[in-house]
């Protein structure tokens, strides 16, 4: 095994034991750090320069990854590097000559409904099933690039979100049927729901990677004419969309899981029982 392989798992050894980060947040680690490998070609942190770091990020760039992805893989790399450097072990890249991105100011914040609609008909099946539930459901991309089976039930998904808090969210009689459809074309019974690519399972039926999503994603919003999409924009619009059919600040909050803990609490025991009232409610 490489060494740089072996300093990996040390490295996620320690994120998932010590500091109990979320799998979701490990799965995504583990993402970063195999695209990193694979297209560094590095074969230890002692051999990472500046200068291998700034082709790699040359070559992101220009595959036309987002500034926010590309400063996500800044700070996971850096991460690794400083876990190391406090073992003991001597790598040469300097922080001080690698700053953040900023993000272009013609981003997007949100969509509207209608421009939603636009851009699904642009997309394939796959890739309408995942919008639509991002969007009807306020779902962060990681946590959507993990759903199983076993999360659904009926048009309810439950499943383990940001911050390890356990999430109850619901899609619409529309989107239901569209799973069900896509599940029963590609024999998907158990396991990741998004185990097929080009209309064959995937290696082992795992999911594809949280950026090849995004990519993806971004892909389709560039055909409907939407230039500069990010996945996060979809919980904006999520919330947005909400907002514009009356839900109280309150109600958004509860439907994103989108609050301090003190908040959470605060809310949680006056919506118990009601969440599907509400999603149906607003879709």
């Amino acid at each position: 095994m490489k060494r740089i392989n072996q300093q990996i798992l040390q490295y996620l050894d320690y994120c998932e034991n010590i500091c109990q980060m979320s799998p979701v947040t490990i799965l995504n680690k583990k993402a970063i750090f195999s695209k990193f490998v694979k297209e560094t070609k590095i074969d230890s942190l002692e051999n990472f320069t500046n200068q291998l770091y700034n082709r790699w990020i040359k070559t992101e760039l220009s595959q036309n990854i987002n500034h926010s992805s590309i400063n996500t893989y800044r700070s996971t790399i850096f991460a690794l590097v400083k876990f190391h450097r406090n073992a003991g072990v001597k790598i040469p890249l300097n922080f001080n000559f690698i700053p953040r991105l900023k993000s272009p100011k013609t981003m997007r914040n949100f969509y509207t409904a209608s421009e939603i609609s636009k851009v699904l008909n642009k997309a394939s099946e796959t890739e309408r099933l995942m919008i639509k539930i991002m969007f009807e459901t306020g779902m962060r991309i990681a946590e959507l690039a993990q759903l199983k089976i076993e999360n659904f039930d009926g048009n309810r998904i439950n499943f383990v979100g940001k911050g390890q808090k356990w999430r109850e969210v619901y899609i619409s009689n529309d989107t239901l049927k569209i799973l069900q459809k896509y599940l029963k074309k590609h024999h998907i019974y158990n396991g990741y729901i998004w185990c097929v690519v080009n209309g064959a399972k995937t290696k082992n039926g795992q999911p594809p990677t949280v950026n090849t999503i995004r990519i993806r994603l971004q892909e389709v919003f560039l055909r409907a004419g939407f230039d500069g999409f990010y996945p996060h924009a979809l919980r904006h619009s999520f919330a947005t969309n909400l907002q514009k059919k009356g839900a109280s600040l309150s109600e958004i909050k509860e439907m994103m899981g989108h609050s301090s803990i003190a908040t959470t609490e605060r809310y949680l025991h006056g919506f118990d029982g009601k969440l599907e009232e509400l999603f149906k409610k607003y879709q």
